[in-house]
């Protein structure tokens, strides 16, 4: 992996280990589950709907995003280590071994 790359999963990292994302997120929990319950009976019009329903997809996408970046981590990890063993084995078979 690239030391720019990395260099951006340890900010994110450092930054979902932090008391304020903590707070950021209860707080965006709280207005999604507000937007559920009162969001809905106060709907006057099909665009309307449309704004709510965009609100909720982008709180869901900011509350998946941990997960979502440890996940794409690994995944470069693995990758990374996949290819150091494919290079190992190729030159194990150069090497007649």
């Amino acid at each position: 992996m690239l030391k720019k790359h990395e260099d951006v999963y340890e900010s994110y990292f450092e930054m979902f280990g932090s008391k304020g994302w903590e707070l950021y997120k209860k707080t965006i929990i709280e207005e999604r589950e507000a937007l559920f319950k009162a969001g809905f009976y106060e709907l006057k019009s099909e665009l309307e709907l449309g704004k709510l329903q965009g609100a909720i997809h982008y709180i869901d996408m900011i509350l998946s995003l941990e997960n979502n970046m440890e996940n794409m981590y690994d995944e470069a990890r693995r990758r990374e280590k996949e290819e150091k063993e494919d290079v190992n084995y190729v030159e194990q078979i150069e090497d007649g071994g």
